[in-house]
C-alpha cells in the first residue's frame, strides 16, 4: 500500500516565460522548503509573498495546523521582512516564535510542519530551469521509440547471456554502480540527498548530458525534485508526450534521433535533443514521479543497455525515496501524538475550544518564547501558564508566580528586580528579585496589567537584554528568564489609556485564550465530578453522583466566576447538603436564582428549614469575616442564639476547614 504525505505544497511560479515551470530557477532571493517530500523553491520578488492555507496565497500549505492567512513577506528597498498574521499557532523563525521579523540569509521558517529556508546569496552550482513542452507532434513516440517494462530489465532476470568481453565489463562496471547504490541510499534518511545521489550515480555510467527527477502522480502535478545539467544556464526542456507515455504505461520509454522527428516542436528542435530517457518511479505499481534523461551529443546516443541500467536504478531508488516520505509521515504523526499524549496541563476541559487551548499550549512549550495567557478571572490562567513550564526545557527550573496586584506599588521594583543593601531605608542586605529567582527557568507575572508603568520600561530591558539591574546597583546580572503573563484585562485598550506600555505588549509573546466556563457547559458535569471528588472528605455523608438535574441547573447559569466559582458551588453543596447526592437544593441561592431552578422534588419541611438555616448562617458568617457579633445583627437575632445555632448545626468546624474562617 502506498502511504501519501498528506502535506503538498503548491507553489504559485513567476509568470512569462517557457510555459509549464515544474522547476524553479536558482534566484536570489527565494524561499525554500527542506522539510517537504516534495523539495521545491519560490522567488521572491518586490511584490513579497503570502502563505497560508487559503488557495488565494502564492504558497498554499495544505496544513491544518496552518491558518488560512498565515503570514506574509514584504520587501521594503531590498530588505525582506516577515509578518505573522495573527495566525493560531505562530510563525517562528529559527526557532523562536515572530511577530515581525527582518530575514537574513540561511534564516529558517517554520509555518505549521514546514520548514523553509530564506536564501539571498547564489548557489555555486545553481539548478537549471526545468520546462514541460506541450506542443509536439502526435507521431513523436514512433516505431523507433523501445518500451521497457521494468520487470524485464536484464539487471532483475535471472540466467542473462552475455558474449564477449566487452559486453562483460560493461556490465561488471553497471553491477557495481547498482551495488553501490543500494549502499548508499541505506544510510541516507533526507529526500534531497537521496535524489542527488540518483543522479550523481546515474552521470557516472550513462552518457546524459540533462537529468531531473520529478516527483508526482500524474504529468499535471509534477514538481521538481532535482536537477543536473552540463550547462544550468540552458533550460532543461521535458516532454510532455513522452512523459505521458511512461506514466501511462508504467514502462520506460527510450528515444533516439528526436531531430528526426517529423513536425516535432520548435522548443526541442532549439534546444539540439539527440536522445531521451524517461523512467517511472513506482511503488507497487504506483507512479510516484519519473526519472528523465536526454543528451544533445549525436556521437552517444542512449541504448537499450542504459535504459535496463537506468530502470534497475529507478527501482531502487522509487523504494529509497518513498520509505524516506514515509519516515517523514510518521515524524510529523508522531509530533502530533507527542503533544496529545505527553501534554501535562492539570486542566479538566474536552470541549473544542479547550482542545485548541491544549493545541497552543503543545506547540508554545518547547519554544522558548514569551507567552501571554488571556481570559476571564477564574477560567485557569496561572494552570496554562504552569502547563507551558511543565512542558518545556524548563520544567526542572524554578517557576516563580507573582501577582502584580497584590504588591505595594511602591516596593514592586525593589521585589520584582531586587534591591543591594543600603538602596533605601531598611535595606539591611542584598535581596534577589523576583527576575533572579526564576533564571533558568519560567516567571509568571499574574494580573499583567497592574504592573506599574515605572516598571515596565526596566521589564522590558530585561526581556531585550536579558539583564537585571537591582535597586541600587550599577552592575547587571545576566539572567536566563522565559516570561509568562496573564490578564483578564483588554492590554489594547490599557494602551490607549495610557497605563501600559505599547512596546511592552509586543514582547509579550504568542497568545493562549482561554474560554470562559460559559461557552463550554458542555465540561460541567467533568469539572462537577473532579471538584465532588476533591471536597468529598469535608463532609461524613457518602456522597454518590451528582443529581442529573443539578448538572442541568448548573448548565443554566452564566457563572461570571468561572470554574472557580464553579468550585465554590460544589463545595458548598458538598458542606451543605442533606442527601447522599448533590441535589440543586444544595447549591447557592444565587445559582437557583439565576438559573430560574425550581425544586420537582418536595423536601421534608424540616430538612428545608435546617438547609435554609445553614445556608443564611453560612452567608452572614461570609459577609463578616467570621465576626458572629455582626453576623448575629444581620440575621436579627442575639451573639449567644447564633452561637447556639453554629453548634447546634455543626458548622464550626466545616467553616474552618473549608473556608479558613476563624470565628471571632
Amino acid at each position: 500500500m502506498k502511504i501519501q504525505t498528506r502535506l503538498q505544497i503548491r507553489l504559485s511560479l513567476p509568470t512569462g516565460g517557457l510555459s509549464n515551470k515544474i522547476g524553479v530557477p536558482t534566484m536570489r532571493p527565494r524561499l525554500v522548503s527542506v522539510s517537504s517530500s516534495y523539495r521545491a523553491d519560490t522567488p521572491l520578488s518586490e511584490a513579497g509573498l503570502t502563505i497560508g492555507r487559503d488557495a488565494a496565497n502564492t504558497i498554499q500549505l495544505e496544513d491544518p495546523s496552518v491558518s488560512s492567512r498565515h503570514c506574509v513577506i514584504v520587501c521594503d528597498g531590498g530588505r525582506f521582512t516577515l509578518k505573522d498574521r495573527n495566525s493560531t499557532n505562530g510563525t517562528f523563525v529559527n526557532g523562536k516564535a515572530a511577530a515581525e521579523v527582518d530575514l537574513k540569509h540561511g534564516d529558517e521558517i517554520q509555518i505549521g510542519h514546514v520548514r523553509f529556508c530564506f536564501l539571498l546569496e547564489e548557489e555555486k552550482a545553481p539548478r537549471p530551469k526545468v520546462a514541460i513542452e506541450d506542443r509536439e507532434a502526435g507521431d513523436l513516440i514512433s516505431s523507433a521509440t523501445v518500451h521497457l517494462s521494468p520487470r524485464d530489465s536484464s539487471y532483475l532476470r535471472k540466467n542473462v547471456r552475455l558474449e564477449g568481453s566487452a559486453a562483460l565489463e560493461r556490465r561488471a562496471r553497471d553491477l557495481s554502480v547498482l551495488v553501490r547504490l543500494n549502499s548508499e541510499l541505506h544510510d541516507i534518511a533526507d529526500i534531497p540527498s537521496l535524489q542527488s545521489v540518483l543522479l550523481d550515480r546515474i552521470f557516472e555510467t550513462i552518457p546524459a548530458e540533462n537529468g531531473v527527477i520529478l516527483l508526482g502522480e500524474t504529468t499535471d502535478r509534477l514538481v521538481s525534485g532535482a536537477s543536473q545539467a552540463r550547462d544550468p544556464s540552458r533550460p532543461l526542456y521535458v516532454s510532455r508526450t513522452i512523459l505521458q507515455e511512461a506514466m501511462t504505461s508504467g514502462c520506460a520509454v527510450l528515444r533516439n534521433d528526436l531531430l528526426g522527428a517529423a513536425n516535432s516542436s520548435v522548443s526541442l528542435r532549439s534546444a539540439g535533443l539527440q536522445s531521451v530517457l524517461c523512467v517511472p518511479l513506482t511503488v507497487t505499481g504506483v507512479p510516484t514521479g519519473v526519472l528523465y534523461l536526454s543528451t544533445t551529443n549525436p556521437a552517444t546516443p542512449f541504448d537499450e543497455q542504459h535504459l535496463e541500467l537506468v530502470v534497475a536504478v529507478a527501482g531502487i531508488g522509487a523504494l529509497a525515496l518513498e520509505h524516506a516520505r514515509y519516515v517523514d509521515w510518521l515524524e510529523v504523526e508522531n509530533t502530533e501524538l507527542s503533544h496529545q499524549v505527553s501534554l501535562q496541563h492539570g486542566m479538566i476541559g474536552e470541549n473544542p475550544a479547550m482542545k485548541k487551548v491544549y493545541e497552543s499550549i503543545a506547540r508554545i512549550a518547547p519554544t522558548d518564547s514569551a507567552a501571554l495567557v488571556l481570559g476571564e478571572s477564574g477560567t485557569g490562567k496561572e494552570l496554562a501558564a504552569r502547563a507551558i513550564h511543565n512542558n518545556s526545557r524548563r520544567l526542572n527550573g524554578p517557576f516563580v508566580a507573582v501577582n502584580c496586584g497584590a504588591v505595594v506599588d511602591t516596593l514592586f521594583a525593589s521585589q520584582l528586580f531586587g534591591y543591594v543593601r543600603g538602596a533605601f531605608t531598611g535595606a539591611d542586605q542584598d535581596h534577589k528579585g523576583f527576575i533572579e529567582e526564576a533564571d533558568g527557568g519560567t516567571l509568571f507575572l499574574d494580573e499583567l496589567g497592574d504592573l506599574p508603568l515605572h516598571c515596565q520600561a526596566a521589564l522590558l530591558r530585561v526581556l531585550d537584554e536579558g539583564k537585571v539591574q537591582r535597586v541600587g546597583s550599577s552592575r547587571e546580572i545576566e539572567v536566563d528568564v522565559r516570561l509568562v503573563s496573564a490578564t483578564n484585562r483588554l492590554l489594547t485598550e490599557e494602551i490607549k489609556k495610557g497605563g501600559f506600555r505599547a512596546d511592552l505588549y509586543f514582547r509579550m509573546g504568542l497568545p493562549v485564550q482561554l474560554p470562559p466556563l460559559r461557552e463550554r457547559l458542555d465540561d460541567i458535569p467533568l469539572l462537577t465530578a473532579f471538584f465532588l471528588q476533591k471536597y468529598k472528605s469535608q463532609t461524613q455523608r457518602e456522597l454518590g453522583s451528582t443529581h442529573p438535574e443539578t448538572i442541568r441547573v448548573l448548565q443554566q447559569y452564566s457563572w461570571p466566576g468561572n470554574v472557580r466559582e464553579l468550585g465554590r458551588a460544589i463545595r458548598w453543596a458538598v458542606v451543605f447538603g442533606t442527601s447522599d447526592r448533590l441535589r440543586p437544593e444544595d447549591l447557592p441561592p444565587e445559582i437557583l436564582q439565576k438559573a430560574g431552578h425550581v425544586s420537582s422534588a418536595v423536601p421534608k419541611l424540616g430538612e428545608a428549614l435546617q438547609s435554609f438555616e445553614k445556608q443564611a448562617i453560612c452567608r452572614a458568617l461570609e459577609e463578616t469575616r467570621g465576626n458572629v457579633v455582626d453576623a448575629a445583627r444581620l440575621l436579627g437575632r442575639e451573639p449567644n442564639y447564633l452561637q447556639r445555632r453554629i453548634s447546634k448545626l455543626n458548622l464550626r468546624e466545616d467553616l474552618e476547614k473549608i473556608r479558613g474562617i476563624g470565628l471571632r
